[in-house]
């Protein structure tokens, strides 16, 4: 990975971490493999009443349901109430895949796109 890229990954994990801090206690999972998909180290936040993982990936394409599988499964080994997901874009059938899991009442994943987490930031 060029320098660049490391810098640009780097200030992307401590926008992640500085929007997670509102939401409660934060933990960098650093025992998790990063995988081949350039994201960033998961994370746990949680509160008194909730847990959640938190994927963020540091990519411009869209994240698609293939990622969103692949959390899911995830999801069932780690003892969380949901995840979150954090990128760039979306598909629509991502949002779909969502929003159907979410209503089967299945673990709830939450999308965040990053340019909300930079509003939500003020950046």
């Amino acid at each position: 990975m060029s320098l660049m890229k490391k810098m640009e990954s780097k200030m992307f994990e401590e926008k992640v971490g500085k929007f997670l801090d509102r939401y409660g206690k934060v933990k960098v999972l650093s025992e998790v493999n990063l995988d081949e998909n350039n994201r960033i180290l998961p994370y746990i936040v949680e509160n008194e009443d909730q847990k959640f993982a938190v994927f963020a990936f540091h990519w411009k394409k869209s994240i698609g349901t293939n990622t969103i599988i692949r959390t899911e499964h995830k999801l069932e080994d780690m003892n969380c109430d949901g995840a979150i997901i954090i990128g760039n874009r979306f598909s629509q059938n991502s949002y779909d895949m969502v929003s159907s899991s979410n209503k089967r009442g299945n673990k709830r994943i939450f999308l965040i796109k990053m340019e909300e987490m930079n509003e939500i930031l003020k950046i």
